[in-house]
């Protein structure tokens, strides 16, 4: 069962031919984080050995059964936030240690790369030249196959290379590969991510340089055209027009409006305004027709019809004398 990942933990699993440095190379990368401060478990030793039985396996079997065991405890402790190294097996096989990168998630796959000639240099015990003679036979690399990563984080040869030369590299790839804060790392030099392959690629050629772009000139810009007003269009224009006569008729209708309004019996009185002159004279007619009434006798003063009525009185008057 995959449990998956979600923590800051990583698992760096070393793979390696026996006598190449994992279990060096391991302990300085740890010895170096542990002086920055981190927290990290190191899978190999006697101790490992006792408590998981690792280290016997004979058959690819029991060897494929040694990297699971590894594989489960890895997963545990990167996925509650540790840091642990596994060095104590070869691990001489892809299937396991590509099933350990699928299961354990945050994962790093250095491999300590080293010549045979290297290698049997460095044994102390003779088991390079009892394999080679034929009387060791389950030897990784010389009587049993070894199979080198394909795509690994990072890969070391420490045949060219020092312990603080190496555990440099491994660091630097760490933080290009984000599994290591770069602020912890103290790195001497910006570290950048390695190709994963274990063969070299071509160099490549670096194509030519390109022309600059020229810029055209920004041309003067024309003089502003004056902007004709809109002239409106049909419809506008007759909704205009039609606005206009109602207002005009509304306008009219007003004061018939006004006297349909007023009540029976009422008498409309138009006020219309005179000129200051007309006012003058219609004031100097009737001052001067008071005048003349007051200098006028009070027989003058009676009405043409009492002056008709006299002569007739005067008239009856005689006739009856008679």
């Amino acid at each position: 069962m995959n449990l998956g990942n979600t923590s800051t933990g990583f698992t760096v699993w070393f793979t390696g031919m026996s006598g190449a440095g994992k279990t060096t190379l391991s302990q300085g990368l740890a010895n170096r984080l542990k002086r920055l401060g981190k927290i990290v478990d190191i899978l190999d030793g006697p101790e490992v050995a006792q408590m998981l039985a690792i280290g016997g396996a004979q058959t690819k079997d029991e060897r494929n059964a040694e990297a699971r065991k590894l594989t489960w405890i890895c997963r545990l402790v990167t996925r509650g936030g540790g840091v642990i190294f596994q060095s104590a097996i070869e691990s001489p096989y892809r299937e396991t240690r590509d099933e350990a990168r699928r299961q354990i998630g945050r994962f790093a796959e250095v491999f300590v790369e080293c010549p045979i000639d290297t290698l049997i240099q460095r044994d102390r015990s003779g088991k390079y030249k009892r394999a080679l003679a034929g009387e060791l036979k389950n030897l990784v690399g010389i009587s049993e196959p070894y199979e080198p990563p394909t795509h690994p984080e990072v890969v070391v040869d420490t045949s060219k290379h020092s312990v603080d030369e190496a555990v440099e590299h491994i660091m630097g790839q760490l933080v290009a590969q984000r599994l290591l804060d770069p602020t912890l790392a103290a790195l001497k030099s910006r570290p950048r991510v390695q190709a994963r392959s274990t063969k070299t690629p071509a160099p490549r050629a670096l194509p030519p340089p390109k022309a600059p772009k020229v810029q055209p000139k920004a041309s003067a810009p024309a003089a502003a055209k004056p902007v004709a007003a809109p002239k409106p269009s049909a419809p506008l224009a007759a909704k205009a027009a039609a606005a206009k006569s109602a207002t005009s008729s509304a306008t009219k209708a007003a004061p018939a409006a006004a006297k349909s309004a007023a009540p029976a019996g009422t008498k409309t009185v138009k006020l219309v305004a005179k000129p200051a002159a007309a006012v003058a004279a219609g004031g100097a007619k009737k001052s001067a027709a008071r005048k003349s009434e007051r200098s006028t006798p009070v027989a003058a003063k009676k009405p043409p019809a009492a002056r008709a009525a006299e002569p007739r009185i005067a008239a009856g008057a005689k006739s009856r004398k008679r």
